[in-house]
């Protein structure tokens, strides 16, 4: 069997206790965060350095991404049954935004307000704590449930708190306050003002769209002389390109006669050579006409010598085997017995005469 790992790592490298709860389990199939697009999305909404309340002890993962992705400046987790895993799980990623707080919503009083973002899992959330810990929060405060019960809405209305966002099994709700009575009352004053200002300021606004409209005149006028002026410089600037192109296609055009008749020229000289050419090869075919007698001659006087130096070859080839063979058969009595006796005999008896002789 193989041994269970004790962690188990993510993309980033964050290191997590291996458990047997459904978010690990997540995890270790995504090898990513538990419920990424919600943190990506709720990230958005916390200030920097922003203080959380993670309600849920099981998601650590929680804890991390808000402490290396969010910047929280601290990160408040209520434990019960696992605070050293929580502690674990901190040491080994360096995190040290995370504090592990009782499990009792009275003693968290001094440091509840302070809170921005509160995170109620399905497995914690219920009316009861929510109802604990709306009179401590600050009007700053974001929560986060796990819940698509409509149920809440009503309870967090209460205390002006409304959803403004919303995922498949989450809310967010936000505080919103409420105008009162005065504050109409002052809304209404000011709309009041701002009317008698637009109307004691109406004048003036028509004095200066007057004025602007004058001025509006004078630039079209302006601008109407000045693209008469621009037309004119156009059109003088348009005959002359016209005269210097006119001037330039007369030159081609006496450009392009002049190459006509150097063609021409070329093309008789052409035809007169060619002339030529022909007169030369019928005078050469005539000729060839003359000596084909006399070459057929040599042609047939050629094959009468290749077949008399072939039989000559033959012959010689008779004669030089019949060498070799006189050859062979003198070689060999020359190197018989009798022979070398005999020369030796011959060499003596010269030898001897020599001798007489002087």
């Amino acid at each position: 069997m193989t041994r269970k790992k004790p962690f188990f790592t993510l993309r980033d490298k964050t290191k997590l206790k291996n458990n047997r709860d459904q978010a690990t389990v997540i995890m270790k199939l995504t090898k990513n965060y538990y419920q990424l697009d919600a943190l990506e999305q709720f990230t958005e909404l916390l200030p920097k350095q922003a203080i959380i309340l993670e309600l849920d002890e099981q998601l650590s993962s929680h804890m991390i991404y808000f402490a290396k992705y969010a910047s929280a400046e601290k990160i408040y987790v209520p434990t019960e049954e696992r605070k050293k895993e929580v502690q674990k799980n901190m040491w080994h990623n360096h995190i040290q935004q995370v504090e592990t707080v009782e499990n009792d919503p009275e003693a968290w009083h001094t440091w509840l307000p302070s809170v921005h973002l509160i995170h109620f899992s399905k497995r914690i959330v219920h009316q009861a704590m929510v109802e604990q810990l709306l009179p401590h929060l600050a009007n700053h405060a974001v929560l986060w449930l796990e819940t698509e019960n409509t149920d809440y809405d009503d309870l967090l209305a209460t205390r002006n708190y409304h959803k403004v966002h919303s995922l498949p099994g989450h809310a967010v709700y936000t505080f919103q306050a409420q105008q009162t009575a005065a504050e109409q009352e002052d809304s209404t004053d000011v709309e009041k003002k701002v009317l008698a200002w637009l109307e004691t300021y109406k004048g003036e606004i028509d004095e200066i769209a007057n004025e602007f409209a004058k001025q509006q005149i004078n630039m079209e006028a302006k601008h109407q002389r000045q693209l008469e002026k621009q037309k004119q410089l156009a059109t003088k600037k348009w005959n002359e390109q016209v005269t210097e192109h006119q001037k330039e296609l007369h030159q081609l055009t006496s450009q392009l006669t002049d190459s006509y008749a150097v063609v021409q020229y070329i093309s008789d000289a052409w035809n007169a050579e060619k002339m030529v050419n022909h007169d030369l090869n019928q005078r050469i075919y005539t000729l060839l006409e003359a000596e084909k007698p006399v070459l057929l001659a040599l042609k047939e006087r050629n094959i009468a010598q290749q077949k008399e130096l072939a039989i000559l070859r033959q012959e010689n080839k008779q004669l030089t085997k019949q060498w070799k063979q006189l050859h062979t058969k003198y070689e060999r009595l020359n190197n018989t017995k009798v022979i070398r006796f005999m020369r030796k005999y011959w060499h003596l008896k010269k030898s001897r005469k020599l001798r007489n002789d002087t």
